[in-house]
């Protein structure tokens, strides 16, 4: 068995992705060389776009595959199906498909798309577009039958890929039919190359060759002709005839019936190669026709018996209709147009719900829990699904398994669904984690009926204790918090101790009420509980809030190093930004590396939220505005600083005022002040109850004294609500107003205070954006025993030259003359002495069990650190650096 386990930064998930859809088909074993259109598929690479565009079985896939192990460049391929259709699933599969191959483009963004909600297709794409931009060299990315995923949300995600993609990928794709895309204005711009059904027709020496090399049939010229001119250069059409040879004495008489039209050939031969075959072989493909994928233990398991394996060799042998997934042949799929046929056939003879449930059970088997809900909703088999979707005490939606649930569920009528209670809850569940909570409502009803009208169902305390948790996360979308406490409260008394994904749920949404009523010390416990309860269990998402959630409280409480540690938790377990739980675990991690003064580091994680922001398409979303601002100002760029201000000062009067719309007022009224706008600095402050604000302007108006009242009636508040680290800036503000006032011998002693409690936890901007004032203060503190130190690093930061000794202390590898080793992955360097012993990319791949393409990624990124082109230069350049 061939899968690849998802993961969400270390925490293992449940589900999985078929890594067959990213195997090529392998070269057969006597191909045809089709120079002609090797030679055009080489010269598309100076475009976006490649369409390989024809009806079933003209070669489109083994032409791009044979193309693809000769191009120089690593090449992703996915095998695309009608599941795929799902804009979400498609994307998650296309990202797959470029990590096989690259070590950085697409990672971490399979994670975004099982967020809760996912991310949207727009945001993955200009986050993979963002990743592609950076690599060297070219990837390229090839989608084989397009036609059976392509759907409008499909169609549009591609199309923003395309438009938007960079130079380094080339996107080539195979379809039956030309897609929903814009070619005629990629057409227009020279930047789509076509090889249509015309095109890929085998020619009369083609065919030669084929019934010479690949059918071994014994043919005249006179009979090549009539069967390639009746079968219209259709390859698989040319296949099936060699096979139908094979079992005539008499060439002529067959060929000479084998007429019609395209379609009629096609049904012909189809129907002549199953009929050849022995009864054993007809029932094995017609009951196996049901799989997507075959391999021998699945064929064994879906039809009793035994030799499936044997019976794929046979049929991969004679090329019926079969291809190969794999290089080792271990994995198959029909051809899909014989698939159909199969099915169709099937159909007529016997129910296929026992096949398919017979598939179910296999794949739950192999930890396929995905793959065997599928089947079990093929076979229509509610109480299977129903078992799958539970997942033995993590139900799949907790593990980000929500749009298969979500069909399957809106397929069901509602007779179905109050059958069974559950399946109202599950799909309660799913759009909750979907970001869909609007629909809740209808569900948790249609529940509660179906409930009531079975009184004797022993789970329906438990269900009605799951409904309660649902509440109340409708509950926290509304910003009700007691509304939150009663229904997190009764589920809590109503759940199993067994149903401990629900009952982590609804210790989190208690913790986020205890949150909104300032609880704090109480939605601290209630948070770490979930977090270990969450991890433990993998229910990563429950995780992910509490600790987002926790790490605010941290802040608030002056524990910043605890609350970056926790942020990079969360950014751990989401993976991405993208999700809401990652951009505020950013946004979060970016003001405390602010306020350390860490100004690189905290505006890239700032213009990353913005960018998220503005993908996101958000209105009212200003957090990372606010923070770039502050940057802007520490650097002395106030005019930029001034236009992020007042774009997000804009949006104060829209809803109610937000802890982010309070930090928005406090920064336009340091503008206004700034500008000695005084007045509308007060007006601004009082409007908002900014106490530290209306402080400073009381200071500018020269009402020291009041200024003084204000910030210490505002101190002794904060230190009430225990809110330390507002109580600090107080402090801060209060040591500014008193050296204003000239009550210096109360300023020091207190602005000793505040560094010492400050010192601990590293604040550099909370004093450095007092400017001159506290620099002049701070400066007679340098000799205090203690904080010295940290009193000097605190006037560096205002811009005192570093002495001879700190600017001595820099590393020596800094200004080396070489690369280091550490710039070089343990498999570069792998790779590099597999190089200078005079291995082919091939043969390393073997050697390393990669992939040709992967080898050639690995090259790629060895010649761009080396700056070389070549093989022989990397060596030689490798050696020079002391790399060998």
């Amino acid at each position: 068995m061939v899968f690849i386990d998802s993961h969400l930064d270390g925490f293992r998930m449940s589900t999985a992705l078929l890594a067959t859809k990213f195997f090529a088909p392998p070269r057969p074993a006597h191909d045809i060389a089709r120079q002609r259109l090797t030679q055009r598929l080489d010269e598309g690479l100076s475009r976006k776009l490649t369409l390989v565009c024809a009806a079933a079985g003209f070669g489109k896939s083994t032409l791009i595959s044979q193309w693809a192990q000769d191009c120089p460049y690593p090449s992703a391929w996915l095998s695309l199906d009608v599941e795929d259709r799902d804009p979400n699933r498609f994307l998650e599969y296309l990202v797959a498909a470029l990590e096989v191959i690259s070590q950085t483009v697409g990672a971490g963004l399979a994670a975004l798309l099982r967020g809760a909600p996912p991310a949207s297709a727009e945001t993955v794409i200009t986050l993979l577009v963002n990743q592609l931009s950076k690599i060297s060299g070219k990837l390229v990315l090839i989608l084989d039958d397009y036609h059976l995923a392509a759907s409008t949300g499909v169609n549009a995600a591609l199309a923003f890929l395309v438009d938007h993609m960079p130079d380094q990928l080339h996107v080539v794709i195979a379809s039956r039919e030309a897609p929903e895309l814009p070619l005629g204005r990629l057409r227009l711009n020279g930047q789509l190359a076509e090889i249509r059904q015309q095109d890929l027709r085998f020619g009369l020496e083609e065919a030669a060759d084929f019934f010479q090399q690949g059918g071994k049939v014994s043919l005249s010229k006179t009979q090549i002709q009539a069967l390639e001119a009746r079968t219209e250069g259709w390859i698989s059409g040319l296949k099936l005839a060699a096979i139908s040879l094979h079992t005539h004495q008499d060439p002529e008489t067959f060929i000479a019936s084998f007429t019609g039209s395209h379609h009629f050939v096609q049904d012909y031969l189809i129907e002549e190669v199953l009929h050849q075959q022995p009864d054993d072989v007809q029932s094995f493909l017609l009951r196996t026709s049901v799989l997507d994928r075959l391999c021998g233990p699945l064929c064994d398991a879906v039809l009793q018996s035994h030799g499936g394996e044997k019976i794929l060799n046979q049929l991969d042998k004679a090329s019926l209709f079969i291809v190969p997934l794999d290089s080792e042949r271990r994995w198959y799929r029909y051809h899909h147009l014989f698939s159909d046929l199969l099915r169709q056939r099937l159909g007529q003879k016997e129910s296929a719900a026992p096949l398919h449930r017979r598939a179910s059970q296999w794949y739950e088997a192999q930890g396929m829990e995905v793959e065997a809900f599928h089947q079990a909703t093929l076979a229509n088999d509610v109480a299977l699904a129903m078992r799958l979707i539970e997942g033995n005490g993590m139900p799949l939606y907790f593990r980000g398994v929500t749009a298969p649930v979500v069909h399957w569920l809106s397929d069901l009528t509602h007779s179905a669904l109050n059958t069974h209670p559950f399946l109202w809850v599950a799909f309660s569940w799913s759009l909750l984690f979907a970001g869909q909570p609007g629909q809740l409502e209808e569900k948790l009803s249609g529940a509660e009926a179906a409930m009531r009208s079975d009184p004797q169902d022993t789970s329906a305390t438990d269900l009605y204790g799951q409904i309660a948790v649902l509440r109340a996360w409708l509950a926290v979308y509304r910003n009700e918090a007691e509304a939150i406490y009663a229904h997190a409260s009764r589920a809590l008394e109503l759940l199993n101790p067994e149903s401990r994904p629900a009952r982590t749920a609804a210790h989190c949404a208690l913790g986020v009420a205890q949150m909104f009523r300032g609880e704090r010390a109480q939605a601290s416990a209630a948070f770490s509980e979930v977090i270990g309860a969450g991890l433990s269990a993998g229910n990563v998402m429950f995780a992910a809030v509490a600790s987002t959630a926790l790490a605010g409280i941290q802040t608030t409480d002056y524990q910043l190093h605890a609350a970056a540690a926790t942020h990079r938790e969360v950014i751990k377990m989401i993976g991405d930004p993208t999700h809401v739980l990652g951009f505020e675990a950013h946004l979060g991690l970016a003001k405390i590396l602010y306020d350390w003064n860490a100004l690189d580091e905290a505006e890239s994680l700032a213009l990353l939220c913005s960018e998220l922001v503005a993908l996101a398409k958000s209105k009212s979303e200003i957090g990372a505005d606010l923070l770039r601002a502050r940057l802007f100002g520490a650097r002395g760029a106030d005019l930029e600083a001034e236009t992020l201000v007042a774009r997000a000062t804009g949006l104060i009067t829209i809803g109610p005022l937000t802890d982010r719309m309070r930090e928005a007022a406090e920064l336009q009224v340091l503008r206004l002040l700034r500008h000695a706008d005084v007045a509308n600095a007060a007006d601004v402050a009082r409007t908002h109850q900014l106490y530290i604000g209306l402080a400073r302007t009381l200071l500018a108006q020269g009402k020291g004294s009041d200024a003084l009242r204000t910030i210490e009636s505002h101190r002794r508040a904060m230190e009430a609500e225990g809110r330390t680290h507002d109580t600090l800036k107080a402090m801060v503000v209060q040591v500014i107003i008193q050296n204003a006032i000239g009550q210096v011998d109360k300023a020091l002693p207190l602005l000793r205070e505040c560094v010492t409690k400050a010192q601990a936890q590293g604040s550099i901007r909370l004093f450095v954006d007092e400017g001159a004032p506290m620099q002049a203060l701070l400066s007679q503190l340098q000799h205090e025993t203690g904080i010295a130190a940290y009193v000097s690093q605190l006037l560096d930061a205002f811009g005192v030259q570093a002495t001879q000794e700190q600017r001595a202390a820099v590393p020596a590898a800094a200004t080396s003359s070489h690369l280091p080793l550490g710039d070089f992955s343990h498999r570069e360097l792998e790779i590099l002495r597999l190089i200078q012993q005079g291995h082919s990319n091939q043969n390393i791949g073997e050697l390393l069990f990669v992939s040709l393409s992967t080898v050639k990624w690995h090259n790629q990124n060895i010649f761009s650190k080396l700056d070389v082109q070549r093989r022989t230069e990397a060596v030689a350049r490798a050696v020079q650096l002391k790399l060998l």
